[in-house]
């Protein structure tokens, strides 16, 4: 590369890095993601890159927070507590789910910077639903199990059916369903702020 090349090129920030990445994961997936490929997408040197990032893993999550940073969260007081609440948890599950073998490596990682004003907007809609701080963490907290559930569950290969075995393969199938993780999530709502509750 020339001196009048790299005077050209926009300095190698986060963002940057994160949306290169993005890219090349859409297209081959998490498992066939390198820093080296990325730092040839990038034109930089894979060192360039380690400036910015410590390693893949540090790189994907910095994809995760970047999906995360993207949710368009309302005014916390705009509408009703449980469809803004709802909003925030589908919102999640759909941004860390759009990116194939992300939330695997998310899950066993310390939480997102991004996570949390998620999870602050979540547990003030609980507020809203008139519980006590204290109960609202704790309302929250079980929503926040079940996401990442939901979320390992999408992506682990752990949970295939051994062969033959019928009724755990319908079960599967039950378990994989997103309609089931809302079933949860709506009763787990309902136990701690039900209807009745403004």
């Amino acid at each position: 590369m020339t001196v009048r090349q790299e005077e050209s090129r926009a300095p190698l920030d986060r963002k940057m890095i994160a949306a290169a990445a993005m890219k090349i994961l859409g297209e081959v997936g998490a498992d066939k993601l390198t820093m080296r490929t990325l730092a040839r997408h990038l034109n930089v040197s894979a060192t360039a890159l380690y400036h910015h990032v410590d390693n893949k893993n540090d790189l994907l999550r910095l994809v995760g927070d970047e999906l995360l940073s993207r949710i368009e969260l309302p005014h916390p007081e705009s509408g009703p507590w449980r469809e803004l609440f709802l909003y925030a948890v589908e919102a999640s599950i759909q941004a860390l789910l759009s990116v194939p073998g992300l939330s695997s490596v998310l899950l066993s990682s310390r939480l997102l910077p991004n996570a949390r004003a998620l999870a602050l907007f979540s547990i003030h809609q609980f507020e809203r639903a008139g519980l006590c701080r204290a109960e609202a963490q704790t309302a929250y907290a079980g929503v926040h199990q079940l996401v990442l559930g939901c979320l390992y569950t999408e992506e682990s290969a752990n949970f295939a059916t051994p062969a033959g075995d019928s009724e755990l393969a319908r079960y599967s199938v039950v378990l994989r369903k997103h309609t089931s993780f809302q079933a949860a999530v709506t009763a787990l709502v309902d136990h701690y702020a039900p209807d009745t509750i403004a």
